[in-house]
């Protein structure tokens, strides 16, 4: 079922919350349609259908992948990116496919998101590999697992991710980090657009365990060198 909320936007999701519902019947109980708009980003999802996939319901922040590519405003190439790879909080394989809606000027009002749970058509792989005695691509998977995106319901989720990825160790206290590995986190966020985000810096600041002022500190040198064109 879809879940839709009020919007305070000029802009009318109506038909497009309509077009979830649609989608969702088509494709069946494997594939989550979920409608994002861009007024809130903290707060993207307004309607979504089959939620269970990614684990996020009507409310869930905007994906890092959406952030990433929000800066193309849509006029680079077309509206859309198809078939790359997410995983849901219960680390579920998904295939993803996701439209810019855009406003009569080309302006990016919101996003329409198909994601298929590909996991039988996985487990139909990995057996088709053993009876041809084909090696498992999964050393592969794992050393691309950073471009991988992984759907997450809140900011401290995304932040632990990250933890985990730059340490290489699962459930790592961000009171345990270095200075490098915190500057390291703050710099994947920013690359990320997570600060777009209102109250990014003060929840970064909290997770991490350091004052706002340090959060911003970390930030001034990331862009000061990225200007710069320093190494990073």
């Amino acid at each position: 079922m879809v879940r839709g909320i009020g919007m305070s936007s000029d802009f009318d999701f109506s038909s497009y919350i309509q077009l979830v519902d649609f989608l969702g019947a088509c494709f069946g109980e494997n594939t989550e349609v979920v409608l994002y708009s861009f007024d809130d980003i903290e707060h993207s999802v307004i309607a979504i259908h089959n939620g269970h996939i990614s684990g996020r319901e009507v409310g869930a922040p905007l994906t890092r992948f959406a952030l990433s590519k929000l800066k193309d405003k849509g006029k680079e190439g077309p509206p859309y990116y198809l078939n790359y790879l997410a995983m849901s909080k219960n680390n579920v394989p998904l295939r993803c496919n996701s439209f810019f809606i855009l406003d009569k000027k080309g302006n990016p009002k919101g996003m329409l998101s198909i994601n298929t749970d590909v996991t039988k058509y996985k487990e139909a792989a990995e057996l088709l590999q053993k009876l041809a005695f084909i090696p498992s691509a999964d050393k592969s998977e794992k050393e691309n697992s950073s471009s991988v995106e992984i759907f997450q319901s809140d900011p401290e989720d995304v932040i632990s991710n990250l933890i985990s990825e730059i340490t290489h160790r699962a459930g790592v206290p961000a009171d345990r980090l270095t200075v490098d590995e915190k500057i390291a986190v703050v710099r994947r966020l920013n690359d990320e657009k997570f600060f777009l985000i209102k109250g990014a810096v003060s929840r970064v600041a909290t997770i991490l365990g350091v004052s706002e002022a340090t959060v911003y500190r970390y930030l001034s040198n990331i862009n000061k060198k990225m200007k710069n064109g320093d190494q990073l």
